[in-house]
């Protein structure tokens, strides 16, 4: 599990939370959403949980008041991004994403360099010239098609 110093944390320690019973005069809407989920966390009565994503998370029963509390904190933290007038979403999403976005147009390049099945058809459609026999040195002799008994042997042609 992650250590409480790593990532912000919404909610105090279990039994010191308290219950979101009426909303200050002059809140906005994000400060009303931050207390609901402080609120919310404090009342699973969980001193500590998995970050939202994480190995230690998927292992959580869905059941555990621990993997809801990972939800509501990642739910929050990316709101809070969201609204963090310092720290546009597109630098978030460099700093975050990093080299996604030109693996993302690598294998879109490559994906562009494949042939579709209309020009696989259409090249099978077209006539090919034949194919000329040439024996390899160090390999047995080639059979001619359509003429039995005649083969190919590197440097002569013998029949039989």
């Amino acid at each position: 599990m992650n250590s409480p110093d790593i990532r912000p944390r919404l909610a105090p320690p279990a039994g010191r939370g308290r219950p979101l019973r009426s909303v200050p005069p002059h809140a906005t809407p994000g400060q009303v959403t931050e207390l609901r989920a402080e609120a919310q966390i404090a009342a699973l009565h969980v001193r500590d949980w998995p970050a939202y994503g994480t190995g230690d998370w998927l292992r959580l029963a869905p059941t555990d008041p621990r993997c809801y509390a990972a939800v509501l904190e990642a739910a929050e933290l990316w709101r809070r991004m969201d609204a963090d007038p310092d720290l546009p979403p597109a630098e978030w999403c460099a700093a975050v994403f990093g080299d996604a976005r030109r693996l993302a147009a690598q294998i879109a390049a490559a994906t562009n360099r494949i042939r579709t099945v209309k020009e696989i058809r259409d090249a099978r459609a077209q006539p090919r010239p034949p194919h000329v026999l040439k024996a390899t040195p160090g390999w047995p002799p080639i059979q001619v098609p359509g003429q039995p008994g005649r083969y190919l042997v590197h440097g002569q042609e013998t029949a039989q």
